[in-house]
């Protein structure tokens, strides 16, 4: 079975198949994807259910090409159902689909959240919502999504996501994850020499043994406010994308939080917006409001740059396959990932590639 891939592919397997879970008479009306979204094939759906105006979002596992060496969408699942009582607000889950047979690949249906996303290239500081906001709404706005992200480590993950830990304990979690990751990232490499990224996986490994043992805390994955659905009064309704959850310290989620708010300001050199707090304060406010103290946050730092930036040596190869860069590409090697992990660690900071740039629609 070759999986259908466009949307009119998609259409008349994905009506059937909503007939028969939600028992109505579903027309799709418009289908469209996201301009976000990397990890799986994601689809909005508008749709009348007996003749009632209805809206929801497909997410199928990628049957070739993931970011992932083991990509298991139904793993969100589990994760988003974990998270259906809890103070972390996520879409609800309407019926997911293990049988490729469907539409190529396993899936699921979670309804649509209406809001606002704050996104944009090269950063939300410059295109999008975020510009059009006071100084003191994106103050709020940003206290606010900081808060989902202490609620996400609050959860009492024993109860509904025990299924997410590895079975380590007593401070080797960080060790065991280090382990998974540069495993991850040398799959990706496929053998081939990635400078910058190799001494930081080397580096990871280094200092992976001496970590303290902390707490370990129900972990988001990819926590940042590109990541959320804003609702009146600049409230965060949605909390998305949580195939990366784990169990792990909070430092791991709150370097990736500052990761992603230094890759859209100080890495590409755009000023943040008035009223848009700095990494200082973001590590002040969480300590606060989580009652937790962050401890080496140097090293995550390091552990998560190298995390996105073997996500962009997999997206380069994906261009390739698909005819969008050069074999050879310099994107992996050459991007603002890159340029952050040399300053980290005192390497040559590398010129941006012209393809990564292409990427991320610079030309």
């Amino acid at each position: 079975m070759i999986p259908p891939q466009t949307l009119e592919e998609l259409s008349s397997p994905l009506t059937q198949w909503l007939c028969r879970r939600s028992g109505h008479d579903v027309a799709i009306v418009r289908m469209m994807r996201p301009a976000a979204g990397q990890s799986n094939d994601t689809v909005v759906c508008e749709i009348l259910a007996d003749g009632v105006p209805a809206a929801l979002v497909v997410r199928r596992q990628k049957a070739s090409g993931s970011l992932f060496r083991q990509p298991d969408v139904l793993r969100e699942v589990r994760v988003l159902n974990g998270l259906a009582s809890s103070r972390v607000p996520v879409p609800k889950v309407l019926w997911s689909e293990p049988d490729p047979a469907v539409l190529g690949a396993p899936f699921f249906a979670m309804e649509r959240v209406e809001g606002v996303v704050p996104t944009g290239k090269p950063s939300i500081h410059t295109v999008g919502w975020l510009p059009t906001l006071t100084a003191r709404e994106r103050s709020r706005l940003w206290a606010a999504a900081l808060d989902v992200l202490v609620a996400v480590h609050a959860v009492e993950w024993r109860l509904a996501h025990r299924f997410l830990a590895t079975g380590e304990s007593d401070g080797s979690s960080v060790a065991g994850h280090v382990a998974r990751l540069t495993e991850w990232y040398r799959w990706a490499a496929q053998g081939r020499a990635f400078p910058i990224t190799d001494v930081a996986a080397a580096y990871v490994e280094d200092h992976a043994a001496s970590m303290a043992p902390t707490e370990e805390v129900l972990l988001w994955g990819d926590p940042r406010v590109g990541n959320m659905v804003f609702g009146d009064g600049l409230v965060p309704v949605a909390a998305l994308d949580w195939e990366t959850a784990s169990i792990g310290p909070a430092e791991r989620d709150v370097a990736h939080w500052l990761f992603f708010d230094e890759f859209g300001t100080d890495a590409v050199g755009i000023d943040r917006l008035p009223g848009w707090p700095d990494r200082g304060e973001t590590i002040a406010r969480y300590e606060k409001q989580s009652g937790r103290r962050l401890n080496d946050l140097a090293f995550f730092d390091v552990l998560q740059a190298l995390f996105v930036a073997t996500t962009l040596i997999r997206q380069a190869d994906a261009r390739v396959a698909g005819g969008l860069a050069p074999p050879g590409t310099r994107m992996g090697h050459d991007n603002t990932v890159t340029q952050m992990l040399a300053r980290r660690l005192g390497l040559a900071v590398p010129e941006l590639s012209p393809d990564y740039l292409a990427h991320r629609g610079h030309s």
